[in-house]
């Protein structure tokens, strides 16, 4: 996918070592049904293996950045960004056809500063299926109805002059960097919860944590978060 001079919207993606996932994941971006023009950047933290060569192999921008924290990333990432809205993922991440279309459907309105989505994996169980269909959207509708939104970095966008005027992602945060983010949209205006947005995401640290470690963990830093202003500091990486 050629650079887009004055895309509509950035798709900002950070990765790190990310060389065996990545592939697929801009392929997926490459095929979305979006009616306007929108650009891809990759903000790599210093990958070792072939992660750039991979991203511009495909067309997308490579920014670095060496903090290589994923806040750090996306931060990076949106102030490169040439777009009036930005759309965030992860690189293990595969994105339906309809995923940014449905993602930024919200934006029409000029209240909304936010959106999330919800979530599937695609390496997942029939029963962790289940869960993500009936029991994620659920969550995610629910905790951004009381003010305490949920959603994943890997299916968030915002408009770029709120992200710009909120001051984007907190980089000193090591998790939780996506919920601050939106509980800062939610000053500035409506976040809206988008459940046709579903990105499909791997299950690879479920498999390597265990389910009790991995929602234990999560709903910890959930409530940590939003009402003891701080955030889980170390989140080993998984590939």
């Amino acid at each position: 996918m050629a650079e887009k001079k004055n895309p509509k919207a950035s798709i900002v993606i950070p990765a790190l070592n990310e060389e065996k996932v990545l592939r697929e994941c801009i392929e997926s971006l490459n095929a979305q049904d979006c009616p306007f023009e929108f650009e891809v950047i990759i903000a790599d933290g210093g990958s070792k293996d072939a992660t750039r060569r991979i991203a511009r192999s495909m067309g997308t921008r490579v920014v670095m950045e060496h903090t290589r924290t994923i806040a750090a990333g996306r931060q990076k990432g949106a102030m490169a960004a040439k777009g009036e809205l930005i759309a965030f993922s992860d690189a293990d991440a595969v994105l339906p056809p309809n995923w940014l279309r449905e993602l930024l459907a919200p934006f029409k309105d000029g209240r909304v500063t936010g959106t999330l989505g919800s979530f599937a994996l695609f390496d997942g169980s029939h029963l962790e299926d289940f869960l993500c269909a009936t029991l994620v959207p659920f969550y995610l509708w629910f905790s951004n109805l009381i003010g305490c939104p949920s959603g994943a970095g890997s299916c968030m966008a915002c408009r770029a002059n709120a992200f710009k005027e909120s001051g984007g992602f907190n980089v000193k945060l090591v998790t939780a960097e996506d919920v601050d983010l939106q509980k800062k949209m939610q000053k500035l205006g409506r976040v809206v919860f988008t459940p046709k947005a579903k990105a499909r995401v791997s299950a690879r640290r479920i498999r390597k944590w265990g389910y009790w470690k991995f929602f234990s963990f999560h709903a910890r830093n959930w409530f940590e978060a939003h009402f003891l202003g701080r955030a889980e500091s170390h989140y080993e990486r998984v590939r």
